[in-house]
């Protein structure tokens, strides 16, 4: 395909246009390497999808399968199998703010994604090491009653692996994002007409999202089978391959890329109010909001400070206003400026981060709920007759997500985000009071020596693709269309670093009920044998907690009020 022609990229449009590269290109030297780069490829475009698929695919190969690998192989308790599993994915789902701010501030995207990969791939290599030698795991348990604890280098060997590939497949994962976004020109497409490139490169949001639910499918599916019923070690040396392809074909295909400098960490303009605020903080913010700073002569130089929309003034968090006051030493100096001295409208952008921030907590404790599914609900599965295995149950749950944003791109557009993500919050309390349901039956059932049908679990599986469906896609579009523009780049690690405080929170309310309920020598909900304990109880709480959380999302939502923009 022709450089200069990009009709033929990717257009399947579901968000707005992303400012992940161009927000931030202030020297003239990014600016010229940015034209000698080139414009959009298709080439490029489908080769980071397939590099995306391969990541993905090999990290859900080992995470949906996790919980059963460390209570079948390592034979740990079910307590300590959550909290692991939560503590990991929330470590994973950390990275992507690090990776963030190194790509933006020190290595440039593709430096940060080819790093990262490499470092997962060592980490994948010494999980795949430890699930094949059998020195390097515990030994099967002896007529299923004796079984011997993973020994301490043993444990040391398999979660180091396990944490590298966290670290570096987290690192690369918003990179890679806004890496692609970055193969897109704002400012000349389809014949040189200015912004329809933008255009362009948000229909990259919706293939990524339909490959990454392709990803997890086939992690969920064929990956699961192979880790189950062939081999641990075999399974999860298919994930390391995958990797180890992305890497080796991101390696050889570097010529094909727009490969951009480093821009800068968008979160400066955020210290930069913070600063100034601090050396103004004894200042009275004037009554009227048009004596303060407005930066016109900023905004007129696109190298300076490349806005696009500025915003209107608003009453919140008043006491920001004074970084943006005027005083004789900032009009006497004008080195370090930008550190004494904000426009109104830089400063109304971390107003803006300011309220988004209430909501984006709400996420947080949401997916404490959705985890379930990848953690509790495999648990359950694997205590009921059936002969696939139960982690492929999350393979049924990625379909039914990627059928419900099919159908949301096409029916739902009279729900706001705020709307989806309200529906995504309350259909998560029904998917796990489904659950506790489920599980009351199921032990009610093993009591009387039977096994319940694994067929039973689907239900909650379903309420959980609506719910998942629904709070992700309204999150992605509300937290992009509402983020500041400086930062819509990097507003796709909020979704991430949600996900990573809902495992976290997670694993510690599992770790403090286990101990709490086994106080006084009790089983508690979580023993060691899960019939014997009582995992309906705890969905209840989890329904509790969804529920109340549900009502401050609900409050923050009416009173939420949207930016302005002039």
């Amino acid at each position: 395909m022709d450089g200069d022609d990009h009709r033929g990229c990717l257009r399947t449009p579901i968000l707005a246009e992303d400012e992940a590269s161009g927000s931030n290109r202030g020297p003239e030297a990014r600016e010229q390497e940015a034209r000698k780069a080139g414009h959009c490829s298709d080439k490029a475009l489908k080769l980071i999808l397939g590099l995306q698929f391969l990541e993905v695919t090999a990290f859900y190969g080992i995470y949906l399968s996790l919980i059963v690998y460390l209570q079948e192989v390592f034979h740990g308790h079910s307590a300590s199998n959550v909290a692991s599993v939560n503590y990991w994915v929330g470590v994973s789902y950390h990275m992507p703010v690090l990776g963030a701010a190194i790509a933006d501030s020190f290595w440039g995207k593709y430096k940060t994604v080819m790093i990262g990969l490499s470092v997962s791939v060592v980490g994948m290599a010494m999980v795949t090491a430890s699930a094949a030698l059998p020195s390097l795991s515990p030994p099967p348990c002896v007529q299923n009653t004796i079984c011997a604890p993973a020994t301490l280098s043993q444990k040391l060997v398999f979660f180091c692996g396990l944490y590298l590939c966290g670290v570096g497949i987290g690192a690369s994962k918003a990179v890679a994002i806004s890496f692609a976004a970055e193969q897109y020109d704002d400012e000349d497409d389809d014949g040189g007409k200015k912004g329809s490139g933008r255009g362009a490169k948000a229909s990259y949001f919706s293939w990524y999202y339909a490959v990454a639910n392709m990803g997890m499918m086939t992690a969920g599916t064929l990956l699961v089978w192979v880790e189950a019923k062939v081999s641990w070690g075999l399974g999860y040396g298919i994930c390391t391959s995958f990797v180890a392809v992305a890497v080796v074909t991101l390696a050889a295909t570097a010529p094909v890329y727009r490969i951009l400098p480093p821009a800068g960490s968008p979160w400066k303009g955020v210290f930069q109010v913070l600063y100034a605020f601090s050396r103004k903080v004894k200042l009275k913010v004037p009554d009227d909001a048009t004596a303060l700073y407005e930066g016109e002569e900023d905004a007129k130089d696109p190298l300076v400070r490349p806005l696009h929309e500025r915003l209107q003034h608003s009453d919140q968090f008043r006491f920001l206003d004074k970084a943006a006051i005027i005083t004789d030493e900032d009009l006497d100096q004008d080195r370090d400026r930008p550190w004494r001295l904000c426009p109104m409208t830089q400063v109304e952008e971390l107003k803006t981060l300011l309220k988004l921030i209430p909501i984006w907590l709400t996420s947080a404790v949401y997916f404490v709920a959705n985890t379930q599914a990848q953690t509790t609900f495999v648990q359950q599965g694997t205590r009921t007759d059936t002969r696939i295995p139960a982690p492929s149950l999350t393979a049924v749950e990625t379909a039914l997500v990627a059928t419900c944003v099919a159908l949301y791109n096409r029916t739902s557009r009279r729900l706001t985000p705020l709307q989806l993500m309200g529906l995504g919050h309350a259909m998560a309390a029904v998917a796990v009071g489904v659950a506790a349901w489920a599980e009351s039956r199921r032990l009610r059932m093993a009591g009387d020596h039977e096994r319940m049908g694994i067929a039973w679990l689907l239900p909650q599986y379903v309420v959980m693709a609506i719910s998942d469906a629904s709070l992700s896609v309204g999150q992605l579009e509300f937290f992009y269309d509402q983020s500041p523009e400086t930062m819509k780049g990097a507003s796709t690690a909020f979704y991430f670093v949600s996900v990573s405080l809902g495992n976290l929170i997670n694993s510690q309310l599992v770790t403090l009920i286990a101990s709490v309920t086994a106080a006084g020598g009790g089983t508690g909900w979580f023993p060691p044998e899960m019939d014997d304990g009582h995992l309906d109880y705890y969905f209840v709480l989890v329904v509790v907690v969804t529920v109340v959380n549900f009502a401050f999302f609900v409050a923050l939502a009416k009173n939420y009020t949207p930016k302005r923009v002039r």
